[in-house]
C-alpha cells in the first residue's frame, strides 16, 4: 500500500511554479502570474513513503502499485463510458487514443498498464493484473474507487484523480479556476489531500534513476523507460485532466451544445447517462448481485470477456508476442463494449468482477494458452445458450475467431 507524507519547504531562490501549472487548460492562463507570486515563498513537497532501502525492490513495489491503480482506473472509465446514452457519442468515443473522451482515455490507461507491466518484466519481475474488489480505497486518494455511471460526482472524481496538484489550487484573480474548484469540491465535499498519481510516477522515475546509478548484475539498461514514464505522467496531468475538466464544467464538445448539462435532473431525457447501480456483481449470492437471471447471464458473459482480456494481456506481457495483445483489444472493444452498453440500457452495467484464480493462468506458456482456450470455450458456450438475449451489434464471431487463432 502506498503511504504519503507532505513536507512544507522554503522555495529555493528563483523558484517558480510556472512549470507545475503549465499543464493547466489554457482557460486558466490569466491567473498564472498571481498564482506564482502567491506561492513563491514556500512549496509543499509530497513524498511516497519508501518501504525498501534497495532501489530494485522499491521500484518493483512501486510499479506493482501503479499497475493496480491503472487497472482500477481503466475499468471505472469503461463503466462510466458504457453508461452514456446514445445521443452523446462523442463523450463515450470510439476507442482512438486521443485522450479527449472516455473510451480514448480508457485505451490510454490500458497502454499505461501495458508499459508498467512490461517494465516489471524488464526488471525480471512478474507482471501484475490483480486489483482489489470495489469499493477500493487507495491511500493516495481521499475517496473510494467504485464503478459509477457517468454523472457529476463521477466526473469530479475523475478530474481530481488525473489533476496535477497545482490544478487543484486557487488562482487569485481567476474566475474560471474559482468556478472549477467550487464545482469540483461541491461534488466531492472537502478533500483532505490532493491527488498524487503524478507523484507516484515522479517517484518511480526517481527510483529508476537511482537504480540506474548502481544496477545489480544482469539488469538491462533502463534509460529507455524514462521518457515512457514521463509520458504516462504527462498524459494524465494534461490531456486526461483537460477532458475531465471540460466534462465537469459542461463545456465538452460531446454535450452537443447543451448549456451546462449538469443542471438537468437525472430523469430528463437529455441527461447524458443511464441510471445504473454502484458496484454491481454477476456473482450469485453477492450482496450487489444482479437479481434478474437473464441480465445476470449477460453480465456473467461480460465478466468472461473481461477475464479473457486480462489473461491475454498477461500472456502478452510474459511472452512479448503481438497476437495476445491484438486479441485483448478486440475483446475489449468488441464483446465487452457491446455487452456493457447493452447492460446499461437494461439498468445495469458490466460488473468487472475480479477473478479469484488470478490472470496468470498457467505454469508456463502452453498451459496458459490451454486455460485461456477453456475460458474462450466457456464464453462461446454461454453465447450460444443466450443467443436470443445478445445485443444486435454483438460480434458473434469474435470468440470463435480467437479460439482459431490462439493455439
Amino acid at each position: 500500500m502506498l503511504r504519503l507524507r507532505r513536507v512544507s519547504i522554503p522555495a529555493e531562490p528563483g523558484f517558480s511554479r510556472e512549470e507545475d501549472i503549465a499543464l493547466l487548460d489554457t482557460s486558466l492562463d490569466k491567473g498564472k502570474e498571481a498564482f506564482v507570486e502567491s506561492t513563491s515563498a514556500i512549496t509543499v513537497k509530497v513524498e511516497v513513503i519508501r518501504d525498501f532501502a534497495d532501489p530494485y525492490l522499491e521500484l518493483v513495489r512501486l510499479l506493482r502499485e501503479a499497475t493496480e491503480i491503472e487497472h482500477a482506473l481503466l475499468v471505472q472509465y469503461l463503466y462510466a463510458a458504457f453508461s452514456i446514452t446514445p445521443q452523446y457519442p462523442l463523450l463515450m468515443g470510439f476507442g482512438f487514443p486521443n485522450g479527449s473522451d472516455l473510451l480514448a482515455i480508457s485505451v490510454q490507461e490500458m497502454q499505461h498498464l501495458h508499459h508498467a507491466n512490461r517494465m516489471l518484466v524488464a526488471l525480471g519481475a512478474a507482471p501484475n493484473l490483480v486489483r482489489q474488489d470495489f469499493p477500493y480505497e487507495p491511500d493516495i486518494y481521499p475517496f473510494a474507487f467504485s464503478l459509477m455511471p457517468f454523472n457529476l460526482l463521477t466526473v469530479a472524481k475523475f478530474a481530481y484523480t488525473e489533476a496535477a496538484a497545482s490544478a487543484l489550487e486557487p488562482i487569485p484573480g481567476n474566475p474560471a479556476q474559482e468556478a472549477f474548484l467550487q464545482r469540483l469540491f461541491g461534488a466531492l465535499g472537502p478533500c483532505a489531500r490532493p491527488n498524487h498519481l503524478g507523484s507516484l510516477y515522479h517517484t518511480i522515475i526517481e527510483v529508476t534513476r537511482e537504480l540506474m546509478g548502481n544496477p545489480p548484475a544482469g539488469l538491462p539498461d533502463l534509460s529507455s523507460w524514462l521518457p515512457i514514464l514521463e509520458q504516462i505522467k504527462q498524459q494524465g496531468e494534461a490531456a486526461h485532466f483537460r477532458a475531465f475538466y471540460e466534462m465537469l464544467m459542461g463545456t465538452h464538445d460531446g454535450f452537443n451544445g447543451i448549456p451546462d448539462v449538469w443542471l438537468l435532473p437525472p430523469n430528463d431525457p437529455a441527461y447524458p447517462s443511464f441510471s445504473l447501480p454502484v458496484d454491481p456483481s454477476a456473482f450469485e449470492g453477492h450482496p450487489n448481485s444482479i437479481p434478474h437471471p437473464k441480465h445476470r447471464a449477460l453480465a456473467w458473459l461480460s465478466n468472461l470477456h473481461y477475464w479473457i482480456v486480462l489473461g491475454l494481456l498477461d500472456l502478452h506481457y510474459r511472452a512479448d508476442a503481438p497476437l495476445p495483445m491484438g486479441l485483448a483489444k478486440a475483446h475489449m472493444l468488441g464483446p465487452l463494449k457491446t455487452l456493457g452498453q447493452h447492460l446499461a440500457t437494461l439498468g445495469w452495467g458490466a460488473p468487472f468482477d475480479t477473478l479469484s484464480m488470478g490472470y496468470a493462468l498457467g505454469v508456463n506458456h502452453d498451459t496458459t494458452v490451454r486455460l485461456l482456450r477453456q475460458l474462450l470455450k466457456e464464453a462461446f458456450a454461454l453465447e450460444k445458450s443466450i443467443e436470443a438475449d445478445l445485443p444486435d451489434d454483438f460480434p458473434v464471431t469474435q470468440t470463435e475467431d480467437s479460439l482459431a487463432l490462439l493455439k
